[in-house]
């Protein structure tokens, strides 16, 4: 099983000189970010579809080595009901685009928004519509989701839910499923807590892949208690 590390997209010009060289270009940005770190989560695909081009483009300058988590698009998460009725074209459109990644494609993310109440039904079709062959990861942030039941669920059907964790805190474990998806979203960790959470993903990475992605904004590039820096030193110590 592996450990895959990153942050939340990787082109941040306000990471130089501290991350990326001075003299390096935007578009060397991901071969050197993939030096690095092992993983990046994308969310430019939350808001519009990505072409083909710009998918292999991305897989060609990574390892064979490295993954993506693809954040799912909004109209899928965001509309009236998250159940996949009339919205076959979006989905299927989504699924064809992301599959250009080829064995780059880690997880698909499926985040929701606050008001998104539970609904098993709905939540039931949408897993009948997802590819059993990729893995996907449910973060809900209406607490009517935070259920056992639900989380068995998703595990069940190959999924997992994500922990977005944004206190600063080390859980005693991670929710169930084939894989886990953390998001690090505290400001700063303590000495305490990176050691934490270094032995935690290294205790569940030896039984499944694991996916954790650090904050990516606010936090300056050579802080190595948050943001990039936390990623860079995870990886590092990892």
């Amino acid at each position: 099983m592996t450990l895959f590390i990153g942050t939340s997209g990787w082109a941040y010009k306000e990471w130089k000189p501290d991350f990326y060289p001075e003299e390096l270009p935007q578009k060397r940005f991901l071969e050197h970010y993939a030096r690095f770190l092992s993983a990046c989560e994308i969310n430019a695909t939350f808001y519009r579809l990505q072409s083909p081009d710009t998918f292999r483009r991305w897989a060609e300058g990574t390892s064979d080595t490295f993954r993506f988590s693809i954040k799912a698009h909004r109209g899928l998460t965001h509309s009236k009901s998250i159940a996949p009725t009339d919205k076959e074209g979006l989905l299927t459109g989504f699924l064809e685009s992301v599959g250009t990644l080829g064995d780059r494609l880690g997880v698909v993310l499926l985040q929701f928004p606050p008001y998104r109440r539970r609904g098993d039904e709905d939540l039931a079709a949408l897993m009948d519509a997802l590819p059993s062959e990729r893995h996907h990861a449910f973060e809900f942030r209406h607490e009517s989701w935070d259920d056992p039941a639900v989380k068995a669920a998703i595990a069940e059907r190959g999924g997992t839910i994500c922990l977005s964790e944004t206190k600063g805190e080390v859980p005693e474990e991670l929710p169930p499923g084939p894989l886990a998806y953390v998001r690090l979203r505290a400001e700063r960790y303590s000495d305490a807590a990176r050691d934490g959470w270094r032995a935690l993903l290294e205790k569940e990475s030896s039984t499944r892949d694991v996916y954790a992605f650090a904050k990516h904004e606010g936090i300056p590039a050579g802080d190595p208690y948050g943001g990039i820096g936390l990623a860079q030193w995870l990886c590092s110590a990892t």
